[in-house]
């Protein structure tokens, strides 16, 4: 079976993920492999060479001391742009697609953990289901600002790039099944078995 684990900025999708870990799926994280990716030395010269004009107007550098790329940089130019940001997603969606491929083809069960995997179709119906992770504002406000210390202005432009995320999903052929994460773990947990259930008495 293989499941999508959606959901907006700072909802839990991890959670949800380290849950399912737990029942005997291998989980992938997208954040951490588009991490991984805009390390590549290609990648990176395709960044600067993309956004390297626009960055120096702004007075930004997108490269750290060492020479690495400087993500949070790069995030404060793209998300108060939509075309740059589509611009990024062509470069590095594509290596993207090739790690998820290849992590299905050796992974029976798997879960895939990504806000955006609604952009990488020809992965996304390979999914069963998608279980989409929903948490109050507030509470996801309040995890991003602890967690990431962003300032608001750009904790604002990112909840707002997701605002319709859900309805994206729904657009899919797979099962979507929507879960609040606004109280305890312990619950979060009963509710994933919820669906679990659901799937074995499918196959029956």
């Amino acid at each position: 079976m293989i499941l999508c684990v959606t959901g907006k900025m700072a909802c839990g999708k991890n959670a949800v993920s380290s849950i399912l870990e737990k029942r005997g799926f291998f989980s992938i994280d997208c954040d951490l492999v588009v991490h991984e990716i805009l390390c590549e030395e290609r990648i990176v010269r395709c960044i600067l060479d993309e956004f390297g004009a626009e960055a120096e107007k702004q007075k930004i550098s997108l490269l750290k001391e060492n020479g690495s790329l400087d993500r949070r940089a790069l995030g404060t130019i793209l998300f108060q742009n939509k075309k740059l940001l589509l611009r990024q997603e062509e470069i590095v969606y594509p290596a993207l697609s090739r790690r998820l491929f290849d992590f299905l083809q050796t992974h029976k069960n798997a879960v895939i953990n990504a806000t955006l995997l609604w952009k990488l179709p020809e992965i996304l119906e390979k999914c069963q289901a998608v279980i989409f992770v929903d948490t109050f504002f507030g509470i996801r406000f309040f995890r991003v600002k602890k967690r990431d210390s962003l300032p608001l202005i750009q904790i604002v432009r990112r909840f707002w790039a997701q605002k319709n995320l859900f309805s994206k999903y729904r657009l899919s052929n797979a099962d979507i099944y929507k879960v609040d994460n606004s109280r305890s773990l312990d619950l979060l947990e009963k509710k994933i078995d919820g669906i679990l259930q659901n799937f074995l008495k499918k196959d029956e």
